[in-house]
């Protein structure tokens, strides 16, 4: 590994000592703090607990342009099924596999772990001339750019933004998709379980999951569609009431697994087994290519007295035929780039709450008018099934500025390091920019990363080399303001 990589590295682990899931970003923050105090640098914060850390110029710098670095402090925090981690005391724990860094069972929390790690290194480093800098992270980025929406941007002298959250090195980023959630919640009507009753427990598993703005191009298994499906084949076969269902961790995590337990009469089990392990095969053939590692096991069990109701018939019905209706996926694709994805939808998650259904899905999309029409489709389907909804405000696409400097600059300085253009593209995923550019008008911004691939699962990892050739970007970058004034 690279001296330079490695010292970026050795930060990020000891970044990565510290808990910083979604909304519990204390402890990282403190660290922050004190690092910057121990340098003499001055540090704000926001009522929302945003920070920026003020970092002078090198000498003979103090007149070129504040240049403003960023990332978001908190991560997603997710886990193989079978691991014992816990997240609110243990440290993520490395594995490199030759030139890729990843976990063991844990989102490596690279997103964006590794943007704060670059942005300490360069200051850090006595080698890097650098103007006046601004090291703006954020908290709650991941449950909907919660933090960065409440920013006070007072906080902020500088006009010139690299947010460091991009995923694909090489490649430029500079717009994204705006989203929105929305929550269907609908009461459900139940029934006691007789002495007649089987239970059925159903479970969808090994599924790869992954960023729903990122990875839903690549169509991977939906683990909230899948239960979804095999309820339906059962339906078929033999009559049954849901007891209960529950499926995902988080409004922007592709579900990897999902769960359903059903009630059943004794003398139709060996039916409803047969319809399901129909089903089972079929999605496993379907999904080969994209998770080959899925699993659906069936288990007969016994009633407890924690399942001693479940869901009436009619409602059972509904329930399954709501989530077979929700929209998941890609919905549109860009017109000028066929490629990438415009607008989608992701069902997150599922869960029966107190005889309450509860169903958040995600929606994104570059374009506020199919953003909308989104939402919309995804409120009516509730309605339809006798929900109530509620979409949030959500956060702005970040529109591209085909006049950047910034984004001038930052391409003559990439084709003049590596002998090649980078790829200009916009985002599927949302990014604070976004946000940003509608609190600092004005704001020139562009978004580089090194190469994560998988994010929000426990198959995250991140290229090593990458972490070098973006380091290298952002040092020459430094070096380049260094004789402009104002």
């Amino acid at each position: 590994m690279d001296p330079k990589t490695r010292k970026i590295i050795d930060l990020f682990e000891e970044i990565s000592r510290i808990p910083r899931c979604s909304k519990k970003e204390e402890q990282i923050s403190r660290w922050l703090c004190h690092w910057a105090e121990q340098r003499g640098y001055s540090v704000t914060a926001d009522a929302t607990g945003n920070l920026v850390i003020q970092v002078p110029a090198t000498a003979g710098r103090e007149k070129a342009p504040v240049v403003i670095l960023q990332g978001h402090m908190d991560m997603v925090c997710e886990k193989r099924d079978d691991s014992k981690h816990n997240f609110a005391t243990d440290p993520i724990q490395f594995v490199t596999n030759g030139q890729w860094l990843s976990a063991r069972d844990t989102t490596l929390g690279a997103d964006n772990g590794i943007a704060i790690a670059m942005a300490l290194a360069l200051v850090d480093d006595p080698q890097v001339s650098h103007p006046p800098l601004e090291l703006l992270f954020t908290v709650d980025e991941e449950t909907g750019l919660t933090g960065v929406k409440e920013m006070d941007a007072s906080l902020l002298s500088g006009r010139r933004l690299i947010n460091l959250d991009s995923e694909d090195e090489g490649v430029f980023v500079v717009g994204c998709a705006g989203g929105r959630d929305t929550i269907l919640r609908r009461i459900l009507e139940t029934d006691p379980l007789s002495d007649n009753d089987t239970l059925v427990d159903i479970a969808a598993s090994g599924m790869k999951g992954g960023h729903s703005g990122i990875d839903i191009d690549k169509h991977r298994a939906n683990a909230n569609k899948v239960i979804a499906r095999l309820l339906a084949a059962g339906m078929q076969v033999a009559p049954f009431r849901l007891v209960d269902v529950e499926g995902g961790t988080g409004r922007n995590v592709i579900p990897r697994a999902s769960r359903a337990v059903v009630a059943i009469a004794k003398g139709k089990v060996h039916e409803l087994l047969e319809g399901l392990q129909a089903m089972a095969d079929s999605l496993k053939r379907a999904y080969s290519s994209t998770d080959p590692d899925l699993t659906i096991h069936l288990e007969i069990k016994e009633p407890s007295p924690k399942t001693a109701a479940c869901i009436c018939p009619t409602d059972t019905s509904r329930l399954v035929h709501l989530l077979l209706a929700l929209p998941s996926g890609p919905i549109q694709m860009e017109w000028a780039f066929p490629s990438m994805v415009q607008t989608s939808v992701n069902l997150a998650m599922v869960e029966v709450d107190n005889n309450e259904l509860v169903v958040t899905t995600s929606q994104r999309s570059s374009i506020p008018f199919e953003l909308d029409m989104a939402c919309f489709t995804v409120e009516a389907v509730g309605r339809l099934a006798g929900a109530s909804v509620q979409s949030g405000k959500g956060y702005p696409p970040w529109p591209m500025d085909r006049e950047s400097v910034l984004l001038e600059r930052c391409t003559a300085l990439y084709k003049e390091l590596f002998g090649q253009d980078p790829i200009i593209q916009t985002m599927h995923a949302g990014l604070e920019c976004g946000v940003i550019g509608n609190l600092c008008p004005g704001m020139d911004m562009i978004s580089i990363g090194p190469t994560l691939e998988n994010p929000h699962s426990p198959s995250e990892r991140l290229h090593l080399p990458s972490v070098e050739k973006v380091w290298q970007l952002m040092v020459a970058l430094m070096q380049s303001f260094k004789d402009e004034i104002g």
